[in-house]
């Protein structure tokens, strides 16, 4: 077991067992065996189980912060926007989430990067909204609902439920343009 391995592939590999195994599937003995690397290797790199959680999150947070920022929405064709947002929606890492919104009702540092991210997503669904939907109060409303599908169906999804996000996708495009100003 002498291999090298990088921060990311710590965090890539974190985001697998987050979703086979749930947050409490995580820890170093599993980081380590799935990369093949013994315990001093995760030391070096993050000190501690909570430099590993810390960095962890910054990480994930960053990558979503990126992806909503390469959306540029709200600046042209909002029919574009609906579809780069259902593009995103569709490649987020659902089973991931879904773990990392379970650790977040028992870790309060996941909770604050958790929220912070929805707080972000919402901002930018919120603009995508408002560009089709004329009516402030409808455009928050039908926002919210996106926001509550998105997680319903991680939570779904998490759970061994079987629904298809693309079809779930389009009806909320369909609800969005049936506001449609």
């Amino acid at each position: 077991m002498s291999r090298v391995v990088t921060k990311e592939q710590y965090f890539d590999t974190a985001v697998v067992v987050l979703a086979e195994f749930g947050f409490k599937g995580l820890n170093i003995g599993v980081l380590c065996r799935r990369l093949g690397v013994t315990s001093g290797s995760f030391y070096h790199h993050f000190g501690s189980w909570q430099g590993f959680v810390d960095t962890l999150l910054e990480h994930w947070e960053n990558r979503q912060m990126v992806e909503l920022r390469a959306l540029d929405v709200g600046h042209g064709d909002a029919d574009a926007d609906v579809r780069a947002m259902s593009v995103l929606a569709s490649g987020l890492e659902h089973g991931a989430e879904a773990a990392l919104r379970a650790w977040a009702a028992n870790d309060e540092s996941v909770h604050v990067t958790v929220k912070r991210v929805d707080e972000s997503r919402r901002r930018t669904v919120h603009r995508v909204v408002d560009g089709v939907v004329d009516d402030a109060e409808t455009a928050t409303v039908v926002t919210e609902f996106g926001m509550a599908m998105i997680i319903g169906y991680q939570q779904l999804a998490a759970a061994g439920e079987s629904t298809e996000l693309d079809h779930l996708l389009a009806e909320y495009a369909r609800l969005i343009y049936s506001h449609r100003g």
